[in-house]
């Protein structure tokens, strides 16, 4: 884990290094480090993503676009890439399915089950009641 805590609400200025691990030609993040606004260093994993505000992950991507990483190997660089964009898929696919039920969920609500005022016998005539 972490000497600091990996939730902050300091914003990060920069990813100063990454560890990752090399499996079958996928880097897999092992251990990022940030500087955040308050110059202290965080150290988390790939796995610590969820803990994050939503704000870490999308100034991460937004120090990539700008390429603001230069000191990182391009390699590296790519791996972070991966890592990020396969976790803001899994959020907006979250968020998409969470919205899909509530969707579904609101639109149960709104069905109206009543009883039809037609009674019909077995073979499909309408009763004596309703003939007259």
């Amino acid at each position: 884990m972490s000497s600091k805590d990996v939730y902050s609400k300091k914003r990060i200025i920069a990813v100063t290094s990454l560890k990752i691990m090399k499996r079958y030609d996928y880097g897999h993040l092992d251990e990022i480090e940030v500087r955040r606004l308050d110059q202290q260093l965080y150290k988390f994993k790939e796995g610590d993503f969820p803990r994050l505000r939503l704000q870490d992950i999308e100034y991460m991507l937004l120090l990539l676009v700008q390429q603001k990483l230069t000191n990182l190997m391009i390699d590296e660089r790519f791996d972070l890439n991966v890592a990020l964009r396969m976790f803001t898929r899994c959020i907006v696919i979250q968020k998409r399915v969470e919205d899909l039920q509530l969707g579904v969920e609101s639109y149960q609500k709104e069905l109206n089950l009543t009883k039809p005022d037609t009674f019909r016998n077995k073979d499909g005539i309408p009763a004596k009641e309703e003939m007259e």
